[in-house]
């Protein structure tokens, strides 16, 4: 199943009510946890009643705490970003007593102007886990294993540029210095990891105090095996830049979980730690641009440090779907590519022509198929067996793929079977072959197949993939004299890796990356490296080999330390070179192809689009011969979907040939990648609950969908001068804008030097808001509220809130969103005073139903005001349990609505349970909590739309729900009123 039906978030309706005043906006960020610097008490995992606060300078700080002192108590500052690029504090609210708005009324101040800046609700992160991978002779021979070919690094290295002088800062699970891939010490000028720092130590944090110390000590293997991937050496492999030094900033303990906090923490000492680069390969499902990470990262490429983070791995789910730090303007978002070559296992082959006694030996890679306890290897009792064919035919299309009941003459138990790939899935060639009963079989690669790690379906024989050269050579040889012999020997070392070749897979994306654009339809991603079945050091002293975006990312940061090592970074007094460097990864990358999500086969004619892959492959020979650089705000065009589209576009063009070089003329051509569908909606004449959803990339077909361009005049240009370029835009026409159609393509620069560069452009061929009929999932009968035992609120839409165990009765609703909302709203109303049932027995008549937000929306609204009581709140353990326990739960400990920044198809849970105060609801900004009295409520359940204005009641999907009646209830459950306390309300989601 898809994301959208496994992330139904399900949401219980609090009729604890959270008062609200009135006050600005801010940008905001999905509920999370974080800890505490100032103590270490608040060890949650989430921890939703948390908010950073950030003020417009460092000086306000004292102002604010004075207002958090004077607040009675209620607030808590529970971790200090005192630095002048982030001033901020992060704060937690005791019972739920605040929300973004009432913050900013209340820390903001009473003067001219607030000392607060923003206010965020800092997000969750977690380590989306990578995939775990584990003469004739002459042509054959295994290579040494390098993830380096396909993009230009090789022919960097062997001019001697390695990093050196560059400083990366990785911020992730720490790093194990000790091994010997990454120079075996720590701290000192002389080692390559030269220093950190520990945020979170080596204990459970999250589950246990953080215990902070200066040896940022990976438990968890990721920090590492990134590390490697930059900067590694050793006898199995090489990194990116071996020669430049790396700083460790552990934000991940043992159990992958960090928050925004931590990560923030990390960045800012990486910041003033000096590093010329900064990079991360963690987050959560984002999509907006102005989360607190991705701001923070972003202000830090405006001062001169490298920001690359990586997209994600959830590549299948479609688009909208960039990861949160990956959302930053102003950072390199990465995608995931194949490299030209893939670690595998050694073993050796004998060729013998049989006219010399002496056989010529060859050490050949092979990838076994994974098991279990994984790799299934082939036992070394296998010693100088032969290698039988199945055709001496090297070239032959379809191997195997018609089922084969005569086996080769010479087939015995102990000899190995070699067939080809190519034609029909592994999988049948293994049918088509089991009668011929062989134990072992060794596939060569075709030259049209990339290489696909094997699995074995069968079961009765032991496969592996050989490449190509190395079958072909093999057949060749026995081709060439009937006297001629190839055996196998499986004798060598299982903890060493070689390179198996994999030309045809080269710079392919990756299915698992994750596609953009952000939801303001900024594009991302913005360049994509190699990040498949990459072999790295690991903890324990080893090596292991990954595939994600995660191993991508420190591919980029690592050709950035290249470019540092030859030409300076941020030492070099040019605060823009970061920008600048940025550029030319994107503008000199290369383009993808479009690759079938289901076959795996390449797509003739039709090349993988920007919001995959964005500006293309990474090629780091080209970064460093290009002589024409770009401007940072021309790297990309962001055109946006057709109801906000940017018809201009420009790009300052600056020939950077040294003062005796020639003048370069420049032309522009447009090279169009392909289209697709993004979108399912409900057909004509389908019920409500229809079938609107983002398609996955398995449903994805390309298609040409371009957009007019209207290019510039040839441009000439002198050494060291500039020009600039303008470009009109119109959208593509003759398409289903019902389906969100998403193109894209690059804007080709063609040097009469020879040189080009390419600028990204995509956009939306639809009216997102228009399309979208709202933020809630129209999918599987949701929205849906319902009461006790599982009763539809239309059927019985009274409460009594009995929270016992046994009875439970309250309102449960069950939500998901289908595009990213800014804000998701649970506000309480007065019922309009006419109605014809006054027992609660039943919903009001449909007549007698009011247009809610006709009659009374502002925003934000006011307790009192137009009949507004006051928001929802949640209980914080709603992340963690579906079920409230009054005799085990703390009834208290409850967070307010509105959330913010809701991505879509995101599993949520919200279980209410406290009779606590909330921060802002009168004149003055204090507030209170009341309880919810017997009586008639309207509940407002809506999520801001695409694009949308909070303040304009139209631009809000509300999902209307019958009046609710609470009833009385007597019993030893009440607070001596005869209502039912707070304290004993929680609700029990149900899916």
């Amino acid at each position: 199943m898809r994301a959208l039906q496994n992330g139904l978030a399900s949401l219980a309706v609090a009729l604890l009510l959270a008062n609200t005043a009135a006050g600005a906006t801010y940008p905001t960020t999905t509920a999370a946890s974080n800890n505490n610097a100032d103590n270490n008490s608040d060890n949650a995992a989430d921890a939703p009643r948390r908010y950073i606060v950030e003020l417009k300078t460092l000086g306000c700080g004292e102002r604010v705490r004075a207002r958090i002192a004077a607040a009675g108590g209620g607030l808590r500052v529970a971790r200090s970003f005192d630095h002048e690029l982030f001033p901020a504090l992060s704060i937690e609210c005791d019972s739920g007593r605040c929300d973004a708005d009432s913050l900013a009324r209340v820390l903001g101040g009473d003067g001219a102007g607030s000392d607060v800046a923003a206010v965020y609700t800092p997000s969750v992160m977690t380590l989306r886990l990578p995939e775990a991978g584990p003469s004739y002779a002459d042509d054959a021979a295994a290579a040494n294993y390098t993830f380096h070919g396909v993009t230009g690094v090789e022919e960097l290295h062997a001019q001697g540029i390695m990093g050196e002088g560059a400083t990366v800062a990785i911020v992730d699970s720490g790093v194990e210095w000790t091994h010997e891939a990454l120079g075996g010490g720590f701290g000192r000028p002389s080692d390559k990891i030269i220093g950190g720092y520990d945020l979170v130590g080596d204990g459970n944090w999250p589950s246990s105090p953080a215990t902070p110390d200066s040896e940022p000590n990976d438990q968890f293997g990721h920090g590492t095996h990134v590390a490697g991937i930059v900067a590694g050496k050793s006898g199995q492999f090489v990194g990116v830049a071996p020669a430049a030094k790396i700083l460790a900033y552990k934000v991940i303990g043992a159990s992958g979980q960090s928050n925004e906090e931590m990560v923030i923490e990390g960045f800012l000492r990486a910041f003033d730690s000096g590093a010329d680069i900064i990079t991360a390969s963690v987050g959560e499902k984002g999509g907006f641009t102005d989360s607190a990470w991705a701001t923070v990262a972003s202000r830090m490429v405006d001062r001169g440090v490298l920001v690359t983070v990586a997209g994600g791995n959830d590549g299948e789910d479609g688009a909208f779907l960039m990861s949160n730090g990956a959302a930053g303007k102003n950072v390199l978002t990465v995608a995931a590519t194949a490299p030209d070559m893939v670690p595998a296992y050694p073993f050796t082959v004998s060729f013998s022509s049989g006219l010399n006694t002496t056989a010529e030996r060859q050490e050949v890679g092979y990838s076994p198929a994974n098991a279990a306890q994984g790799p299934d290897f082939f036992p070394g009792t296998i010693a100088n067996w032969p290698i039988i064919p199945l055709t001496l035919d090297p070239a032959v299309p379809a191997d195997a793929c018609q089922p084969v009941t005569t086996p080769p003459a010479a087939l015995t138990s102990q000899s190995i079977l070699l067939a080809r790939t190519g034609g029909c899935p592994l999988y049948t060639k293994q049918t088509n072959l089991a009668a011929l009963n062989a134990s072992y079989i060794l596939f060569y690669q075709d030259n049209a197949t990339p290489y696909v790690a094997p699995t074995n379906r069968r079961g009765q024989a032991k496969i592996a993939i050989i490449d190509a050269p190395a079958g072909e050579a093999i057949v060749k040889a026995l081709r060439a004299s009937q006297n001629s012999s190839v055996t196998a020997s499986f004798d060598k070392e299982t903890t060493r890796f070689v390179g198996l070749r994999d030309a045809n897979g080269a710079g392919r994306p990756a299915v698992f990356t994750q596609w953009g654009p952000n939801y303001d339809m900024e594009l991302k991603p913005d360049v994509a490296a190699p990040g498949v079945r990459v072999l790295s050091s690991y903890i324990g002293g080893g090596y292991k080999v990954l595939s994600g975006t995660s191993m991508a990312t420190p591919y980029v940061a690592g050709v950035a330390a290249l470019w540092v090592g030859k030409h300076g970074g941020r030492k070099g007094g040019d605060p823009d070179w970061a920008k600048k460097l940025a550029v030319r990864i994107m503008s000199t990358a290369r383009s993808a192809p479009w690759v079938d999500d289901l076959s795996g086969d390449v797509v003739e004619d039709f090349l993988a689009p920007p919001v995959q892959v964005g500006a293309g492959s990474l090629h780091a020979g080209r970064i460093f011969a290009a002589t024409t650089t770009l401007d940072f705000e021309g790297r990309k065009f962001a055109l946006n979907d057709t109801a906000h589209f940017e018809v201009e576009h420009a790009v300052q063009i600056t020939n950077t040939a040294a003062a005796a070089g020639e003048s370069v003329t420049y032309t522009f051509s447009v090279e169009p990648a392909a289209g697709f569908n993004s979108w399912t909606p409900r057909g004509p004449g389908e019920p409500s609950f229809g079938q609107e959803a983002f398609k996955g990339y398995f449903d994805f077909k390309p298609q040409r969908i371009a957009p007019d361009v209207t290019l510039p005049l040839p441009l000439t240009l002198a050494p060291g001068e500039s020009g600039t370029a303008k470009f009109t835009f119109s959208p593509p026409t003759g398409v289903d804008q019902t389906q969100i159609p998403l193109y894209g393509g690059r804007v080709i620069i063609t040097a009469s030097n020879g040189q080009t560069l390419a600028i990204p452009y995509a956009g939306a061929a639809a009216d997102i808001k228009t399309v979208v009929p709202g933020s809630f999932a129209r999918v599987a009968g949701m929205p849906n509220m319902v009461t006790k035992g599982d009763i539809p609120i239309a059927t019985k839409s009274n409460v009594t809130f009995d929270l016992s165990r046994d009875v439970q009765d309250f309102p449960l609703l069950v939500v998901a969103v289908t595009y990213g909302t800014r804000e998701l709203r649970w506000d309480i109303y007065e019922a309009p005073t006419a109605h014809n049932s006054t027992d609660g027995a039943g919903p009001d008549v449909e007549g007698e139903e009011k247009d809610l937000d006709a009659q009374q929306w502002e925003y934000p609204p006011i307790a009192g005001r137009k009949g507004y009581v006051g928001s929802a709140t949640a209980w914080s353990g709603s992340g963690t349990t579906s079920y409230f326990d009054p005799a085990r739960d703390d009834d208290k400990d409850v967070y307010a609505f509105p959330r913010y920044n809701l991505p879509r198809d995101v599993y949520k849970q919200y279980i209410n349970g406290s009779d606590d105060g909330l921060a802002g609801g009168n004149e003055n900004g204090t507030g209170t909590i009341s309880k919810i009295q017997p009586g008639r409520y309207r509940m407002r359940v809506a999520a801001l739309r695409p694009f949308g204005d909070p303040t304009v009641a139209g631009d809000w999907d509300v999902w209307k729900t019958p009046v609710l009646t609470v009833l009385p209830l007597e019993s030893p459950a009440t607070n001596g009123t005869g209502v039912i306390s707070a304290a004993k309300r929680a609700f029990r989601p149900r899916l």
